[in-house]
C-alpha cells in the first residue's frame, strides 16, 4: 500500500483498500499481490473508487438506488420512510468487495467473479441480499436494519456461497440503464457543482450588499445629522428674521415719530415767519428767545452725536452680516452676496457724505452763532435802526438753525430706513438660500429612502436564499455523519470478524504443522509469525 501511494500520488494511501490487499496477500507473494492489486486498481473500477472525492462510490450509490426503486419498490419506500440511506450499508460492499461482510470463502467466491467480471457482481449480489432478506428488513426500524446487515445477513450463508450466487444472477442488470444511469448522476453533480458556485456568487454578493447598506446607512445618519442642523439654523434665521421685524416696526415707529416733528418743526417755522413779522414791529429782542436758540443748538449736537452712535452701529451690523456670509455654505450665492455688500457699503459712504454735510452745517452755525453773539455783546448800544436789523438777522439765523436741525433729523430717519430695508433683504435672501437647501436634502433623504427600501428587499431576498442553502447545508452534514456512524460500525465489526478469523486460522493450522502460524493483520497490513514479534 506504501509502494502503491508512491506509485499513484493521486489516490495516494488509502486505508480502505487494506483488506483488498490481506487478501492477495493469503494468495500469492508480495511482489505479485502488488502486480494485481496495481491491476485491478487500474481496470476495475477500484482507483476511482478511492480517490479522496469518491466520486465513483457517489455514482455506484446512485445506481444501486435506482435499481433498488426499480426492482424492490416497496422496500425503497421503507428506506425512504425510515431515512435510511444506500451508503449506510452498500457503501462497504462496493469498497472491499463484500470482504468485510462475508465469512472468506463466501467473500473469495464473490471476489473471483469481481475479478473475471467486474464490478456487475456486486450490483447483483447488493440486490439479491436485498430481496432475500426484504420481508425481515420491511418490519425493522434504521437501528434494526442495521442490525440485520452487520450481525444477522453474513451468517445466513455459512453452508456455501451457491444459493447466493444463483439468485444474484437472476436478479435483473441493464448495461445500457446503468450507462444512462451514469450520465444522469454526472449532470446532477454537474448542477450542484454549479450550484454551489452560485452559493459562493451569493455569499460574496450578500457580503457586499452588507458593507454597502452600512455605508447607506451611514450617509442617512449624515444626511439626518444636516437636516436637523439645518432645521435648527432655519429656526434661528427665523428668530433673527423675527427679531429684525420688531426693530423695523420700532425704526418705522421712529420714523412715524420723526415725521411728526418735521410737521411741528414746519410748524414751528411758521410761528417763527410770523414771529418775524411780528418781530419787525417789535423794537426789543427777548433774551428768552437767545436760550432757546441756545438750547436748540445743543439739542442739534446731541442729534449729532445719537447719528454718529447710529451710524457706528450700522457699521457694525454691515461688518457682522459680512463674518455671516463667510459662514454660509451656499456658494452659488456669493456674487450676489458681495453685490448685497457693495450696496451697503455705498449705502454707508452716502451715510457719511450726509454726515459731513450736516457736521458743515453745525459748523456753519456755530460760527454764526458766535458771529451773533458778538453783535449781540453791544446790541444795547447800537442806534434802534441797526438793533432792529440786528434782530432780523437773529431770527433769521434761528429759523436756518431750526431748519438745519429738521433736515439732520429726516436724514437720519432716512438712513435708518434704508438701513433696515438693506438688512430685510440680506435676512430674506438668506432664509430663501436655507430653505433650497432644505428641499434638496429633503430630496436626497428620499431618494437615500427608497434606495434603501430597495436594498432592505435584496438583503431579505439573500437571506432567504441562505437559508434555504443552509438547510441543504445541514442535511448534507448529517448524511454524511450518518456515512461516518456506518463506516464506525462497519469498521469494529470488520476488526471483530478478522479478530475471528485469526483464532479461527490459527487453530485450523496448529494440527496440522508443529510450526506457528502465519497472520495477516487487516489493522496493519503486515504479515507476522505469531510466535515472533514481527
Amino acid at each position: 500500500m506504501k509502494a502503491y501511494s508512491l506509485v499513484d500520488r493521486e489516490v495516494g494511501y488509502c486505508q480502505g483498500s487494506a483488506f483488498i490487499v490481506g487478501l492477495l496477500l493469503m494468495q500469492m507473494p508480495e511482489e505479485e499481490a502488488f502486480c494485481v492489486f496495481v491491476k485491478l486498481m487500474q481496470d476495475y473500477r477500484l482507483r476511482e473508487l478511492f480517490k479522496p472525492s469518491m466520486a465513483e462510490l457517489g455514482l455506484c450509490m446512485y445506481q444501486f438506488e435506482c435499481m433498488i426503486q426499480e426492482q424492490l419498490p416497496e422496500l425503497y419506500v421503507h428506506f425512504q420512510a425510515q431515512s435510511f440511506h444506500t451508503s449506510m450499508y452498500a457503501s462497504s460492499w462496493f469498497l472491499t468487495i463484500f470482504l468485510t461482510t462475508f465469512p472468506l470463502p463466501i467473500a473469495t467466491r464473490i471476489f473471483d467473479i469481481f475479478m473475471s467480471e467486474g464490478l456487475e457482481i456486486v450490483f447483483r449480489v447488493g440486490l439479491a441480499l436485498l430481496q432475500m432478506n426484504q420481508a425481515e428488513l420491511m418490519q425493522l426500524d434504521m437501528e434494526g436494519m442495521l442490525q440485520q446487515f452487520q450481525k444477522v445477513i453474513p451468517h445466513q450463508f455459512d453452508s456455501g456461497p451457491d444459493k447466493l450466487i444463483q439468485t444474484a444472477y437472476q436478479v435483473k442488470y441493464n448495461a445500457k440503464k446503468m450507462k444512462k444511469l451514469e450520465k444522469e448522476y454526472t449532470s446532477i453533480k454537474t448542477k450542484e457543482m454549479e450550484e454551489q458556485v452560485e452559493i459562493k456568487r451569493l455569499r460574496t454578493e450578500n457580503r457586499l450588499l452588507k458593507q454597502r447598506i452600512d455605508t447607506l446607512e451611514k450617509e442617512s445618519a449624515s444626511l439626518a445629522d444636516r437636516l436637523i442642523q439645518g432645521q435648527v439654523t432655519r429656526a434661528q434665521e427665523a428668530e433673527e428674521n423675527y427679531l429684525i421685524k420688531r426693530e423695523l416696526a420700532t425704526i418705522k415707529q421712529q420714523s412715524d415719530e420723526a415725521i411728526t416733528k418735521l410737521e411741528h418743526a414746519e410748524n414751528t417755522i411758521r410761528e417763527l415767519q410770523q414771529q418775524q413779522q411780528w418781530h419787525k414791529c417789535s423794537s426789543r429782542y427777548s433774551e428768552d428767545f437767545v436760550l432757546q436758540l441756545e438750547k436748540e443748538l445743543v439739542q442739534a449736537r446731541l442729534s449729532e452725536a445719537e447719528s454718529h452712535c447710529a451710524l457706528k452701529e450700522m457699521q457694525d451690523k454691515v461688518l457682522e452680516m459680512e463674518k455671516r456670509n463667510s459662514y454660509l455654505p451656499d456658494e452659488n450665492n456669493i456674487a450676489r452676496l458681495q453685490e448685497e455688500l457693495i450696496a451697503v457699503k455705498l449705502r454707508e459712504a452716502e451715510a457719511l457724505m450726509g454726515l459731513k454735510e450736516l457736521r458743515q452745517q453745525v459748523k456753519d452755525l456755530e460760527e454764526h452763532w458766535q458771529r451773533h453773539l458778538v453783535r449781540t455783546s453791544g446790541r444795547w448800544k447800537d442806534p434802534p435802526k441797526k438793533n432792529a436789523i440786528n434782530e432780523l438777522q437773529d431770527e433769521l439765523m434761528t429759523v436756518r438753525l431750526r431748519e438745519a436741525e429738521t433736515q439732520a433729523e429726516l436724514k437720519e430717519v432716512k438712513q435708518r430706513i434704508m438701513e433696515t430695508e438693506t438688512q430685510n433683504q440680506i435676512n430674506s435672501n438668506h432664509l430663501r438660500r436655507a430653505e433650497q437647501e432644505i428641499t434638496s436634502l429633503q430630496q436626497k433623504v428620499q431618494y437615500l429612502s427608497a434606495q434603501n427600501k430597495g436594498l432592505l428587499a435584496q438583503l431579505t431576498e439573500s437571506k432567504r436564499k441562505q437559508a434555504e442553502i443552509e438547510c441543504k447545508n445541514k442535511e448534507e452534514v448529517m448524511a454524511v455523519r450518518l456515512r461516518e456512524a456506518d463506516s464506525i460500525a462497519a469498521v469494529a465489526e470488520l476488526q471483530q470478524h478478522i479478530a475471528e478469523l485469526e483464532i479461527q486460522f490459527d487453530l485450523d493450522l496448529e494440527p496440522e504443522t508443529g510450526t506457528a502460524p502465519i497472520i495477516w493483520s487487516a489493522a496493519t497490513g503486515i504479515l507476522f509469525n505469531s510466535n515472533s514479534n514481527m
